[in-house]
């Protein structure tokens, strides 16, 4: 009995949850670029983006859409963006990346719950408690990953920005001394020049 419920658990350990997967890619200006999921009706999607690039233009146009292209998402010049529904129908569900100006490197997460396999697996009186427990908790730990992941990009993401800055202040601030020192030299040279010429007189 063991053996067989040990079994069982690795059954729907490997089939009831995917585990989330995730890309870094370059977009290309002018062109979309668009990633297809094919899932079932009741099954849940979570996906998160963040625009790894920095600076001017660094966003993207983002659209969800599930099937009979219908619209879930729209994210309109975002530099990040998190999506989280139930598939409606089974079908195919794309994330398509754009951005018209500037080419942009993005990281992509998606996990799609997927019970595709629990029927096959086992029969029906074998299903327990204990497997839809198991079942759930992979299916959050996958979409954990993903938050995880999307923290980690936003700290990154800020980390450079904040670096960024640092490096700009500090030259400036070098700057504006350099040219402090050359004002206050060149004044002590008018003001000697000027005490030069009276002992002259």
């Amino acid at each position: 009995a063991a053996a067989v419920a040990v079994a069982l658990l690795l059954a729907v350990w490997s089939c009831a949850a995917r585990v989330a997967s995730g890309l870094s890619f370059e977009l290309t200006a002018g062109k979309e670029l668009c990633f297809h999921e094919i899932t079932h009706k009741g099954n849940k999607v979570l996906a998160f983006f963040d625009v790894v690039s920095w600076g001017y233009g660094a966003y993207v146009y983002v659209k969800v859409r599930g099937p009979g292209s219908k619209v879930i998402k729209d994210f309109d010049a975002e530099s990040e963006g998190r999506v989280e529904f139930t598939a409606e129908a089974d079908g195919e569900y794309s994330f398509c990346f754009s951005n018209p100006y500037t080419a942009t490197e993005v990281s992509f997460w998606v996990n799609i719950e997927n019970d595709f396999g629990l029927a096959d697996v086992i029969k029906e009186e074998h299903v327990n408690d204990m497997v839809y427990s198991v079942e759930r908790l992979n299916s959050l730990v996958s979409a954990a990953k993903i938050d995880l992941s999307s923290f980690k990009a936003r700290e990154a993401r800020h980390r450079k920005t904040a670096e960024s800055n640092r490096r700009r202040v500090t030259f400036w601030a070098a700057i504006e001394c350099a040219l402090i020192v050359i004002v206050a030299g060149a004044q002590i040279y008018r003001i000697r020049k000027l005490f030069e010429n009276k002992r002259s007189i």
